[in-house]
């Protein structure tokens, strides 16, 4: 289906599911950033959680802090990524084309 632009010209229209999918993806990076899990660094080691340490259970400093940098650079590519997609998918509207 075409649409005729602002400037008069005939352009396809874009698939509005590609658009969706990328704010999917963008707000998908936020998130995993917003639930990781946070450790503090005090005098140069890592603080675990008091959450994380219950009676009994062994803790693996290493797979914890593995765990976060997994979940910050899932995070990184995901919002880059949808960030990237948005502004190549808005191109247009952010970048105002003129013409002769």
């Amino acid at each position: 289906m075409n649409w005729r632009g602002a400037t008069g010209e005939q352009r396809v229209r874009p698939n509005r599911w590609l658009g969706l999918l990328l704010w999917v993806i963008f707000g998908a990076g936020l998130l995993v950033q917003v639930l990781a899990p946070r450790l503090k660094i005090e005098h140069n080691a890592f603080v675990i959680p008091p959450a994380l340490m219950s009676p009994g259970k062994a803790i693996d400093p290493e797979a914890i802090v593995a765990r976060e940098k997994r979940m910050q650079l899932l995070s990184g590519l995901l919002t880059l990524g949808g960030a990237l997609g948005l502004a190549f998918y808005y191109r247009d509207t952010l970048i105002r084309r003129r013409s002769p």
